[in-house]
């Protein structure tokens, strides 16, 4: 073999190495700019919380998937994590960046094909302590596919409702993994 077709033949093993890692997936970057993330406590403390992870992926099954998006968020006290669950979904429409504007709401222990889970934690001593969730909800009113943001709000009642809270969230980016 001469060294004109070892070159090409290294050139185009490159080409195809590179091309199977192409993706037209662009990750958005969590600290993105003009987010808000806010919560305020029953005993109306406000405070603004830093986004550290916002995914949205889905879950194939044979009967039709499910969306899921798991949000994480935490300040120096507290901490907020969303798990919203929404299908059944068919094949042709469970890869697709969208979710319905709508209320996603979660009661104790139900199983359902749409759930608002809110988690809290509050930070006692060096580690958050995690409060169990009794009732809450996640609305979403503004979902940007293109943009890949989310806007909304949400509430939450925790430990036999001791622990209760509400915020509201703008221009939040998520991640899609297909």
């Amino acid at each position: 073999m001469s060294n004109n077709q070892i070159r090409f033949l290294i050139a185009v093993l490159i080409c195809g190495a590179n091309a199977a890692c192409q993706s037209d997936y662009n990750t958005p970057s969590f600290t993105c700019s003009n987010y808000y993330m806010g919560l305020t406590l029953q005993d109306s403390g406000s405070y603004t919380l830093k986004v550290n992870n916002n995914t949205l992926f889905r879950i194939p099954s044979d009967t039709g998937g499910s969306k899921y998006l798991t949000l994480e968020t935490a300040n120096d006290s507290f901490k907020i994590i969303f798990n919203l669950r929404h299908g059944t979904y068919p094949d042709a429409a469970l890869y697709n960046d969208s979710l319905p504007l709508k209320t996603y709401i979660f009661t104790g222990n139900r199983d359902s094909t749409t759930s608002g889970l809110v988690v809290a934690a509050v930070k006692t001593g060096n580690e958050f302590k995690f409060a169990d969730t009794d009732t809450s909800s996640i609305t979403i009113t503004r979902w940007n596919i293109s943009k890949q943001t989310m806007s909304g709000s949400y509430y939450f009642e925790s430990n036999n409702h001791t622990l209760t809270g509400k915020g509201t969230f703008s221009n939040v980016c998520f991640t899609s993994l297909k």
